[in-house]
């Protein structure tokens, strides 16, 4: 199974590799061609490295140098001894806070609290459950904004990209790259990553992502528009109202199937839909990986332990990102929406001045 895992690592790694190298290469040799030196060529290969160290390489580092904790929750068959162990360690690491200075408010308040608990377990339960919390769920006065929270944030990061985008090589680059940020985020959220082997699973669901990525923007190039209220199964489309249709006037549209008549000849471009659809699967399958990492956390070792526990994780991972999906892509949209309403307004103001 291991070696399957490798195999299919490699060979993502290296179709994913050729694609972008070849169109790093033909942009390096054209910028060179129209700038007619050589030079022009070479500083673009400068800043591709430069972007894939910062982007990718710096990530990874990040996120190994954070200490692995098996498990990010408590067990309730843990003795005393274990969950002192336990408050210790988040003690000592709360680097998920950003301001300096209510991370180390926080951290000495930390210490404090878990002195006075030290040998009552239901207490230090308690204790550990309301640290995790913060780190899971977020807390406004720490200005942490959680783990949940994050995912969803990259979720729709990754849907607004990818939809605006038009260029599979791109969607495919950049939702790599996202879901690297993704991982870090998440670690550095909860002050701890999880186990290598762990890792080395959620880099290859990242290339995998990435080239799924691709192969969807494929897919969904040059789609036809699509009629969502069509239910006869008719291609009319904006130009096929009549406008007498739409002061109600028509006898075909009387009654009760004048909104659904009226409805069915309207038809989404297919440029629309097929943003939409690209942007939704990109999204999909990053929440999928953000919530795979949340559990990686939680679960530790026993994530991996056993195909049932393996196909658990990967289950609960898809249905979060399912339920997750539907918000993601109306916040996006909202977002969107009033982006290009302000650009309209801002510019309509500087056309009356």
């Amino acid at each position: 199974m291991k070696r399957n895992l490798v195999l299919i690592a490699g060979i993502t790694i290296a179709v994913l590799v050729m694609m972008l190298l070849g169109n790093v290469i033909t942009v390096a040799e054209k910028l060179g061609e129209v700038c007619h030196t050589v030079y022009v060529e070479y500083a673009f290969y400068g800043l591709v490295l430069i972007l894939a160290v910062v982007f990718i390489i710096r990530p990874i580092i990040r996120v190994h140098n954070a200490p692995e904790f098996p498990v990010m929750a408590v067990d309730d068959e843990a003795g005393v001894k274990d969950l002192q162990r336990f408050g210790k360690r988040l003690c000592a690491n709360c680097g998920y806070i950003a301001d300096p200075e209510k991370r180390k408010a926080h951290q000495d308040a930390l210490k404090a609290e878990f002195k006075t608990l030290m040998e009552d377990r239901e207490k230090l339960k308690e204790f550990l459950n309301k640290e995790l919390d913060v780190r899971f769920k977020g807390d406004k006065e720490l200005d942490v904004l959680g783990i949940d929270k994050r995912i969803k944030e990259w979720g729709k990061t990754v849907f607004l990209v990818t939809a605006i985008s038009q260029n599979g090589i791109f969607d495919s680059a950049a939702v790599m790259v996202m879901n690297y940020k993704l991982i870090e985020d998440l670690v550095l959220a909860s002050g701890f990553r999880p186990t290598r082997p762990q890792m080395f699973r959620l880099y290859v669901r990242v290339l995998t992502t990435a080239l799924i990525s691709y192969c969807t923007s494929q897919v969904f190039t040059d789609m036809d528009g699509v009629a969502p209220f069509d239910i006869g199964g008719g291609n009319a489309d904006l130009s096929d109202v009549n406008p007498e249709d739409i002061a109600g006037t028509s006898p075909e549209l009387d009654g009760e199937d004048s909104l659904t008549g009226f409805l069915s000849r309207f038809k989404i471009p297919g440029v629309v839909a097929e943003s939409a659809l690209q942007g939704a699967v990109n999204a999909l399958l990053t929440l999928r990986i953000g919530y795979v990492t949340k559990a990686y956390l939680q679960e530790g070792q026993d994530a991996l332990s056993g195909v049932r526990n393996k196909r658990a994780v990967k289950r609960q991972a898809i249905k979060s990102a399912f339920k997750a999906l539907p918000g993601i892509v109306a916040g996006s949209a909202s977002t969107l929406g009033k982006g290009i309403t302000g650009f309209v307004a801002r510019m309509a103001s500087k056309d009356e001045k």
